[in-house]
């Protein structure tokens, strides 16, 4: 890796611009922000080369450029509440936490969620919480939000999850259907979730938004 700095820089002209994300806020926040400080130690090298980093044991650092056209087709705006869900690698809440008025993270891994929350405290994160929770259940405690995003993929509709929304509110994550991933935004409006594909995408599954199983017996 080059100096941090010039990473920065190159990941955002090689990665971000050409995917046509041109917000002047979500650019500033990734020339700013350390991805290197989110990574292991063994993986400071690659942390912002393109891909999904693993970081624990089956989670994940997303693909900057996956990442931020999630964040761009969210439209999240300087007063908006946003959940995060599935967030215990701290980068997105990073990233989002410089465009919203308040981030939540919902973590389902509880050493993660705590290595996290004092990593993102000394980056100055202070509009941004951790709670510990089940992943697809959300945390419909402070619902309603005007922004929940999945930070990984889902072979289950994401669309059960606009109940948290507030009218106005959008939703966005990596849905899979039939083995291929697609970036899905969906917005809640009088009361009705309604979705459209924003782009092909892949993201690793999050813990809980598997398909469930089919098995068969083969008879005795």
């Amino acid at each position: 890796m080059s100096d941090p700095v010039t990473a920065r820089r190159i990941m955002v002209e090689s990665q971000i611009r050409p995917r046509n994300i041109t917000d002047p806020r979500i650019l500033a926040a990734l020339r700013e922000i350390p991805r290197e400080a989110f990574v292991p130690k063994a993986k400071k090298s690659v942390a912002y080369s393109e891909g999904d980093i693993e970081i624990a044991a089956g989670r994940y650092l997303l693909d900057a450029g996956t990442l931020c056209t999630m964040i761009d087709a969210a439209d999240i705006k300087p007063e908006d509440i946003v959940l995060v869900i599935g967030g215990g690698d701290g980068y997105a809440a990073a990233l989002i936490g410089r465009l919203a008025n308040a981030v939540l993270v919902l973590e389902s891994e509880s050493e993660l969620a705590e290595k996290t929350a004092s990593l993102l405290e000394s980056l100055d994160g202070d509009n941004v919480a951790m709670v510990n929770g089940e992943l697809a259940a959300g945390y419909p405690d402070q619902a309603p939000y005007d922004v929940i995003l999945v930070n990984g993929g889902a072979e289950v509709p994401l669309e059960g999850l606009g109940s948290q929304l507030r009218d106005g509110g959008r939703l966005v994550g990596v849905e899979y259907e039939q083995n291929i991933g697609r970036v899905r935004l969906y917005r809640k409006d009088a009361g009705i979730v309604s979705g459209r594909t924003v782009e092909d995408a892949n993201a690793p599954l999050l813990p809980g938004f598997e398909k469930p199983r089919q098995f068969s017996f083969d008879a005795a």
